[in-house]
This record gives structure tokens, sequence and C-alpha cells, in this order.
């Protein structure tokens, strides 16, 4: 759904500082099709887009293929914190409302694959990190958390709820430092064990 909401030609340059630009390797982000640049290529991209790197022509058409290998091959992609964290800085509020609804849609079904990643190890004493990660990252990106901290809630995720509550705050990610308003709902839910 991603890829034909923002179906867009590719853009004929990525403009940044001449140093970022001769070393993440942009040409092959505008030569390769869209559903084949690997998370290795866009990795590069991502860590500098919208600061050293690119612009907001360039972030929203590799937009897609930014979150299809963040879910579907995360140990190529950048973390969330920091993937979600490009839309502010693309402002993507100001995007048409069904270009919003898709994101918000995503980053839904993001979290889920990342709670059930998180609940699949509890048995083994460790409670993964990476529904914290899309948390973090969507407060980064001005989303209201509520949702998600309601679905924390939920019997199933209760373990997941507990493992955030012991680690907090001292070891959280250090990306909740941008997401200060993010962080005051979720230090709320820790505190009082539910949403």
């Amino acid at each position: 759904m991603l890829y034909r909401t923002f179906e867009t030609p590719p853009p004929s340059a990525i403009e940044g500082c001449p140093c970022c630009i001769s070393t993440r390797g942009t040409d092959v982000l505008l030569t390769t099709p869209l559903r084949q640049i690997t998370g290795q290529a866009l990795w590069r991209y991502v860590s500098g887009a919208l600061l050293t790197i690119g612009d907001k022509q360039d972030f929203r058409y590799l937009l897609p293929r930014i979150l299809d290998v963040s879910v579907s091959d995360p140990g190529n992609a950048n973390d969330p914190e920091i993937v979600l964290g490009k839309l502010s800085l693309a402002d993507w509020r100001s995007w048409a409302p069904n270009e919003q609804r898709a994101i918000e849609r995503f980053v839904d079904a993001w979290f889920e694959i990342a709670l059930k990643s998180d609940m699949a190890e509890p048995d083994e004493g460790w409670i993964g990190t990476d529904g914290e990660g899309v948390l973090c990252g969507a407060a980064r990106a001005g989303m209201t958390l509520r949702p998600w901290l309601l679905r924390l809630s939920a019997p199933d995720a209760r373990p997941v709820l507990a493992d955030m509550q012991r680690r907090f705050p001292g070891d959280m990610s250090s990306f909740w430092e941008f997401a200060p308003d993010g962080l005051q709902e979720l230090s709320t839910i820790l505190a009082q064990g539910r949403a």
C-alpha cells in the first residue's frame, strides 16, 4: 500500500554536502528499481537523510522502501527511532491526509510485529526492545502513543510492559531524549502499570 500511495518517478539527483554524496552511494538509489534497493544501500542514505543529504522529495520517493526494509530486513536497516524520526524532519504532517494515514497504519502494523518479536523470547529470560524502538520512533515523528500504550496493557503484552517498567528510566533507548512528550506518555503508563 505504501508503494502505491507514494508512487512517483525517482528524482533526477540527490543533493547534499559533497563528502556525504561521494560516500553514500546515492547513484544506486536512483538507478535501482525502488523495490530492489537493499537495506545496506538505504542505511547509508537514511543515516544522513534531511540533515547532510537529500531533501523531502527524494525522502518521499524512498520512504516506502525504507519502511519496508525496516520491517522485512531489520538487520540491514536503521533503528526505528532513526527511521521514524526522519518523518518530522520531512514535515510529514503537512502531507496529504491519505499519505499520513498510510504511514500511521504502517507504524501500527510495525508495532504489532515488533511486539510479537519481543514476546517470542520471554521463556529465555530476555524480552526484546523492538516494540520500544517503534514507540520511540513514533514519538519522534510526533505521533501520539496512546493506542500502542493501551496495547501494552493487554494480557499477552504484559511481559513486554513489565520489562519496560524494569528498564525505565536508565536502560531505555537514548533517542527518548529527542521525544520528551512521548517519554512523558510512556512514563505515565510505566508508573501506573496500565494505560
